[in-house]
């Protein structure tokens, strides 16, 4: 399916509404911001939204939260020496650094938790920066007690380099897609034992138009809910120059690829999402513009929304989504974090 830049369709705009908002400071419920005289100084932290509430993770005071929007603290987990225990439940554990992380319907918390980098205070897995560091991935239960720690092959053995992203399917099993400059690699845990993994530069991305080679180069990679189909997005260069993007479904079952969903020639669409097994987002920035296309599994173009961050200026913002695909957005000023909800 060949589609036409979304810039030729109307755009519907979404409102947004305040979700919570997150002090900086130290105590429970409050997240730590490294600024120096101008700006940010480091990304030692991370916002996600899960089940309803935040999780923030905090490279400065070494800790994940678990925050109710009304800002009432659920859990900590790591260091609680500004935490007040009576009020706040706290389970002290060591954190390395801590990278990507997300939660599954029953409250686990799976934490990348790797080696600092070398100097200042270690990135989360929020920094578009890689990091390279070995890591493990820490599975902790509703009440913040450790249950075991993965790595490459399940057992600790072998650790993770570059983590891109965690991901728990409808079956409560959970992805971990690592990536380097030239490859992509995803695995798939359930509980310890690790029952799939495929590095998906084995597959061959490149076509033949007349005398031109199109190398293709994934961009990136998603999961669908049930954990049986994996949504490669690769993008095609002619002699180092961006010509269009493809999305492909890969079976896990069949080893193989599915079929191409869509062909896109406007390389400003990138591939964001894929919400309900059923529809695509791929996102557009401009400005202060942030323009979804959706599409459906035929290709389809089925709505195109935009979110506005015209009306407040931020030190850093940046776009998330839930597990049920809802849009969210956090916001960073010296105050705190204002995370928005959008519909």
């Amino acid at each position: 399916m060949f589609l036409h830049s979304c810039m030729q369709w109307k755009v519907s705009n979404l409102k947004s509404k305040q979700f919570a908002f997150i002090e900086n400071g130290t105590a429970a419920g409050k997240i730590a911001v490294n600024f120096d005289d101008y700006a940010l100084n480091d990304f030692s932290f991370g916002v996600g939204v899960y089940n309803g509430k935040v999780i923030t993770t905090d490279n400065i005071l070494k800790r994940v939260q678990i925050i109710d929007p009304d800002g009432e603290v659920d859990l900590v987990i790591g260091d609680a020496k500004n935490v007040d225990t009576s009020k706040v439940t706290a389970v002290p554990f060591t954190f390395s650094a801590i990278g990507s992380f997300t939660m599954d319907r029953d409250g686990r918390i799976y934490v990348q938790n790797r080696l600092p980098g070398t100097g200042g205070v270690p990135r989360t897995g929020q920094s578009e920066e890689m990091d390279f560091s070995p890591s493990y991935i820490l599975v902790f239960d509703k009440k913040g007690k450790l249950q075991h720690t993965l790595g490459q092959r399940g057992t600790p053995d072998l650790p993770f380099y570059y983590v891109d992203s965690l991901y728990v399917d409808e079956r409560e099993r959970l992805f971990v897609i690592s990536r380097s400059f030239d490859s992509w690699s995803v695995y798939r845990f359930s509980g310890k034992k690790r029952d799939f993994f495929m590095n998906l530069e084995t597959i061959n991305f490149s076509e033949k138009e007349g005398d031109d080679i199109f190398e293709g180069k994934i961009e990136n990679a998603k999961v669908y809910q049930n954990g049986e189909t994996i949504l490669i997005s690769v993008a095609y260069y002619h002699n180092k120059r961006l010509k269009y993007h493809k999305v492909y479904d890969y079976s896990i079952k069949n080893a193989k690829i599915g079929r191409e969903i869509i062909n896109i020639p406007d390389p400003k669409n990138v591939l964001f999402n894929i919400v309900d097994d059923k529809h695509l987002y791929f996102w557009n920035i401009e400005g202060s513009n942030y323009r979804f296309m959706i599409c459906n599994m035929e290709g389809h173009i089925i709505n195109n929304i935009q979110l506005n961050f015209n009306d407040v200026t931020y030190l850093y913002s940046k776009i998330i989504g839930d597990e049920s695909g809802r849009i969210y957005s956090y916001h960073l000023s010296k105050k705190g974090i204002t995370v928005l909800e959008w519909e």
